[in-house]
């Protein structure tokens, strides 16, 4: 499901002493009686801290005829003041009804609607705890807090009946009362090192919320009641750069740093990536009323249960929605620091966090794959692209543009630089060119109008669109002098007019590893395995997918200032997904709507020769062959004892385009090119295999006005 950058926004800004009191730009060196041999107190602990909990017990007052068995996860933030800890946190818990009440039938059905009888019971607080012998490793605590909580049973039982008309799917069946909750949490603490710890604790809350209609099971209303639970947890206090004993360092000194100069924390990168998941299901619990944010402990039990399936989302929602959040994982470690490895993990633990404890839907294959892996390569690219544009010596009001720039880019680097002071702070930009304006760098921008066709000829079923496309290149194959990944990648991004959708298009290509091929500091020939993630959606078709392959990119010198380059990709496709013909009836786990594309693995190949006059790409050819496997679609799952229809995509696009300059960067172009799908599908009929034929034919032609910025 789609989750929107908002919840982000929310924790950062309402974080921003945090990373403030941890920027090493705005703290004072300590003086050297600080400097010394960590004491064992509390005062040498990192001062911000998470803290994980689950929790079981039973159910008291009014709600006690109804439900019973609570059971909650929680996250939580805090700031150490003395011997307090002041801080907040969302809590996801839910009960069960009791006999016989769990045995009333429901009068509705709701297709597609998540399984599960809980009673959800989501709380966001604020707290305030009490720290008890800071000096030894065992501290007992006393924690009070009080905050909003609501009630939101999922047992159809409590939907109306008839279902209305205007009744949108995916939108909760059930309604859900509002109010507030406060509790009392004795517990105790076992500090295991600096920053970690084991929590056991008793909680006992008070809840009160509107009175929530009990009749479909034949009880009085209620809305009040209390709830206890025996808790178990950990709490991780990430370190926030004090120093390590050495006198005359500063905080951070001896942190590793990117290098942009970043202190590398993996605490606060989890944090983030957990922060982002975990806020988003509560707004959109409490803000969207959906059926799928109902979770608990049980829905989380209940996903590891079911295991993985596919989902039928939109295709802009699986295709491009998804690896956006990937994204924002990837980039919470990236702005802290750590490397694109590494940050590859966390976009891949993130969208599994969130299929697993986000909603209540069961884990989607296609969408693990196209958040953790198409969330590297967008995320890389945002991260990359927003280097290009920071700079950490400028004033003024260019400072301002360059970081409000930066931000929009990538946003969850732009808050981590905000909040922790780098937004103003004067410092060094990296010393390798590579990290933030790598020569050879080009942009080309184009915009004009886009005329497609459905049929053999660009007159059949003709229209046409207006387009702006932004086509980059970071860095240069043949003359970057690092080789890391994405030290080399392009990207296109198209945003159409008047279309279903403003984006239109987002391909991008990251080097992955590279080898020169010959002699010299710039060879003419490179090797490279390569990363691909392709997204494009219009309302003529839809194709994306995650795939990897080697490549060959070669030039050659026609003249001083004229220059031919080709490049050759294999590409393996891990999940690509295409529009079908019989794709409606895919096989899901929830189906509330009729999907209508296919997914499945393939293999492919493309091939591009360009001419370029003094880095002006005056001609280019290009054609891509891409073969799609079905495995979800095309009626029903294909495999071991599963009855479906033998479906196989081949999808060709190739492409000519003449761009003309004229001056200071400006020029003219067009382009035209095609679009084919040919599908065979093999249908079972009376133990016979009838094969069918279908094409999709798609020739498209563009005008435009371009500039670039080298041109």
């Amino acid at each position: 499901m789609n989750k929107t950058l908002v919840p982000l926004l929310l924790l950062l800004a309402a974080a921003t002493p945090l990373r403030a009191s941890t920027n090493p730009f705005l703290e004072p060196p300590p003086s050297s009686s600080t400097t010394s041999a960590l004491p064992s107190s509390d005062s040498a602990e990192p001062r911000w801290g998470f803290n994980f909990t689950l929790g079981l017990g039973g159910v008291g007052g009014d709600l006690s005829t109804a439900v019973q068995k609570p059971i909650s996860g929680e996250f939580g933030l805090f700031r150490r003041v003395g011997p307090w800890r002041f801080g907040g946190g969302v809590s996801f818990g839910s009960f069960v009804l009791k006999s016989p009440y769990d045995q009333i039938p429901s009068r509705v059905t709701i297709v597609g609607y998540p399984v599960g009888d809980d009673f959800a019971f989501h709380q966001i607080y604020l707290s305030a705890t009490r720290m008890f012998r800071l000096k030894q490793s065992v501290r007992p605590y006393l924690q009070v807090r009080g905050g909003l909580a609501r009630l939101h049973p999922r047992n159809l039982v409590f939907a109306p009946y008839p279902t209305p008309s205007d009744f949108v799917p995916e939108s909760s069946p059930t309604k859900a009362t509002n109010g507030w909750s406060v509790a009392v949490i004795p517990g105790i603490e076992w500090r295991l090192n600096r920053s970690l710890a084991l929590d056991t604790s008793f909680s006992w809350t008070y809840l009160k919320t509107d009175d929530y209609d009990l009749s479909p099971i034949g009880l009085a209303p209620a809305g009040s009641g209390n709830a206890w639970e025996a808790r178990l947890g950990m709490v991780w206090r990430p370190d926030d750069g004090r120093p390590s004993g050495v006198e005359g360092k500063s905080p951070g000194d001896d942190q590793p740093r990117d290098a942009w100069g970043v202190e590398k924390n993996y605490g606060w990168a989890t944090g983030e990536t957990l922060a982002i998941n975990l806020l988003a299901t509560t707004l959109t619990e409490w803000k969207s009323d959906v059926n799928y944010s109902q979770t608990s402990p049980r829905s989380w039990w209940r996903n590891l249960e079911t295991g993985g399936t596919y989902d039928d989302n939109m295709f802009r929602n699986n295709q491009i929605n998804h690896p956006y959040n990937g994204a924002t994982y990837y980039n919470a470690a990236r702005a802290n620091g750590l490397n694109f490895w590494t940050s590859y993990a966390y976009a891949f633990g993130g969208a599994f966090f969130w299929e697993w404890c986000g909603e209540n839907h069961p884990i989607a294959i296609n969408d693990q794959i196209s958040t953790g892996i198409g969330g590297a390569a967008v995320g890389e690219a945002l991260f990359r692209l927003s280097s290009q544009v920071l700079d950490n010596k400028s004033t003024g009001f260019g400072r301002i543009g360059r970081e409000v720039g930066a931000f929009f880019i990538d946003p969850v680097r732009g808050l981590n630089r905000g909040l922790s002071g780098r937004w103003g702070a004067q410092d060094e930009n990296p010393t390798d060119a590579m990290d933030w304006r790598p020569p050879g760098s080009f942009s080309f921008l184009s915009s004009g109008v886009r005329t497609i066709g459905e049929g053999n000829s660009i007159k059949d079923n003709t229209k046409s669109y207006g387009f702006f496309e932004f086509d980059h290149s970071f860095g240069n194959e043949f003359e970057n002098t690092r080789r890391k990944p994405f030290d080399y990648f392009d990207m296109a991004l198209q945003l159409n007019f008047r279309d279903k959708l403003p984006l239109g298009r987002l391909q991008i290509r990251g080097d992955l590893w590279t080898k020169p091929l010959g002699e010299g500091d710039q060879p003419n020939h490179v090797f490279s395995i390569v990363q691909h993630f392709d997204y494009v959606n219009n309302d003529i078709y839809e194709f994306g997918g995650q795939s990897f392959g080697p490549s060959l990119m070669s030039r050659f010198r026609l003249s001083n200032k004229a220059w031919l380059q080709t490049r050759v990709d294999g590409i393996a496709m891990l999940l690509g997904g295409v529009n079908s013909d019989y794709s409606k009836f895919a096989n899901v786990a929830d189906i509330t709507r009729l999907r209508e594309y296919d997914y499945g693995p393939g293999l492919g190949a493309s091939a591009e020769a360009m001419l370029s006059v003094s880095r002006w790409p005056l001609l280019g050819l290009s054609y891509r062959f891409q073969w799609i496997s079905v495995t979800n679609g095309s009626v029903f799952d294909r495999g071991p004892n599963l009855q479906g229809v033998d479906a196989n995509h081949y999808i060709q696009a190739a492409a000519a385009r003449l761009a003309l300059p004229l001056f200071w960067g400006l020029g003219i172009g067009g382009d035209a090119s095609l679009f084919l799908r040919d599908s065979h599908y093999q249908f079972e009929v009376l133990g016979q295999a009838v094969p069918q034929h279908l094409r999709q034919r798609n020739p498209q032609v563009r005008a435009y006005l371009s500039w670039s910025p080298r041109g």
